[in-house]
């Protein structure tokens, strides 16, 4: 049998991704996935596609890209996606008052755009209150609803690789890595033990690490390192109906300055269930083996009780590892952006690449930049078409044409934590004054029907 032109590593969201775009490219793909598809990383996440608001005070560009991309997702995936209001109360003892988070969901509105995102509304407190009427009422100054998209990951991760496969791509799930195999120093491929007991070699041009908080357990069989901090998230998982009675109607999502006043939590309804989390802690633990802390639950629950009334009798949690790459700073500034590592250029291992760090969110861009290489890796000329087709295999017409941020800078501004602090707050800044002077100065238009607002967002 000939050899694949490439060999995925990985079934979340991020090695699905890159399936279908190989496929779509015409190059001859396998994925192997150790358990089921979508399962680790992917599965336990917030459940959001989202343009990353909270990192618009660090982490400017990354907001801009991701929701470029978010963008295209809603494009692909639109029957996956529900649109999700979510409000951000504010009250005295935040830490950043309600004009500073008007400013904030401004600064948002124009990437919300490129998501079919709505504007913010302003409400009062009173407002506040009739939407949330559980919401505790002492010391609330107002708060700002927006949108966000939530989706059904494993769902998502599924039908990406059921188009690469009618494509003609190849899928193995259950079906654990053995060796490495490393000849004169380039990767031709792995050999796997499938499900059935069975050990066979799959041979490769090239070979990709997608494996998410699993990369330096491969990597460390090829001999590597790859440079990632994992980050602990756990989410507390609810029927919906305990936390029904907060609310005027269905659930929105809220979006909560945590206890320590360092993070912030959000809940989420989706479908039946509601999510509360997530946390945000140091991961040390084997990401197969992954548990939820005392103290996790402890600071989900405080945290939320400050606002709500919270039963502490959850249904069950969602816990799980974030790769992030790792970047000398503040561990609060550590980037949601990705990287592409080429083992031949850096280490010079042929045949494998590496790629680390992202959210759900960018999957489709981290893919397209990934297969890129691959192309030109094997001196193939396709370029990427996912933006264009739904994920049943639509071709769609209507793509607005928005830019990415400038390339050198995003890639100035990673390697500078420090400096993407400055620039994000440096726009923050002069999008305040310009809030102030508005708010002084000129007479804004009266805000809309909070529920026919409310209702809007919704559809």
């Amino acid at each position: 049998m000939s050899p694949y032109d490439v060999l995925i590593l990985g079934g979340g969201i991020t090695g699905a991704g890159i399936l279908r775009d190989c496929a779509l490219r015409g190059l001859k793909a396998c994925l192997i996935e150790k358990g089921d598809p979508a399962q680790g990383t992917t599965a336990n996440s917030s459940h959001l596609i989202h343009g990353g608001l909270r990192y618009l005070l660090y982490d400017r560009l990354t907001t801009h890209a991701t929701s470029w991309d978010s963008g295209h997702i809603v494009r692909i995936a639109r029957p996956l996606l529900t649109r999700l209001p979510i409000l951000w109360p504010v009250y005295s003892w935040h830490t950043h008052g309600l004009e500073t988070i008007h400013t904030l969901m401004k600064a948002y509105s124009p990437f919300q755009k490129m998501k079919y995102g709505l504007p913010p509304l302003r409400l009062t407190c009173e407002e506040t209150l009739r939407l949330v009427p559980g919401l505790t009422a002492e010391n609330l100054k107002g708060g700002l609803v927006f949108d966000e998209w939530v989706i059904n990951p494993t769902l998502l991760v599924r039908q990406n690789l059921e188009a690469a496969s009618q494509m003609g791509a190849e899928v193995l799930t259950r079906t654990e890595t053995e060796e490495s195999l490393i000849q004169s120093g380039r990767l031709e491929g792995m050999r796997v033990k499938k499900e059935s007991g069975e050990s066979v070699e799959i041979k490769a041009k090239l070979t990709v690490n997608a494996t998410g908080p699993w990369v330096n357990a491969v990597a460390r069989n090829w001999g590597l390192f790859i440079p990632l901090k994992l980050r602990k998230g756990t989410h507390l998982v609810y029927d919906v109906s305990a936390l029904r009675s907060q609310f005027s109607d269905s659930p929105v999502g809220m979006l909560l300055e945590a206890a320590d006043q360092e993070r912030y939590i959000f809940i989420i309804p989706a479908g039946e269930k509601i999510l509360v989390g997530p946390t945000d802690i140091p991961c040390h633990e084997n990401p197969d083996r992954l548990r939820p802390d005392p103290d996790e639950i402890r600071y989900l629950i405080q945290s939320t009780q400050k606002y709500l009334k919270l039963p502490e009798d959850f249904q069950n949690t969602l816990c799980g590892a974030r790769p992030i790459i790792d970047k000398t700073g503040n561990e609060k500034l550590l980037s949601r952006e990705y990287e592409i590592f080429d083992h031949e250029a850096l280490e010079g291992l042929k045949g494998a690449i590496t790629i680390a760090g992202g959210k759900m969110s960018s999957y489709r861009m981290m893919a397209e930049d990934l297969v890129d290489l691959l192309c030109r890796k094997l001196g193939k000329s396709a370029s990427c078409t996912t933006y264009r087709k739904t994920l049943p295999g639509e071709e769609i017409r209507d793509i607005p044409q928005v830019s990415l941020p400038n390339p050198l800078l995003k890639n100035f501004l990673m390697n500078h934590p420090r400096l993407r602090e400055i620039h994000a707050l440096a726009y923050l800044g002069a999008g305040f004054v310009k809030h102030i002077l508005t708010r002084t100065f000129t007479q804004e238009p009266p805000p809309p029907d909070l529920w026919q607002y409310y209702h809007d967002l919704k559809r």
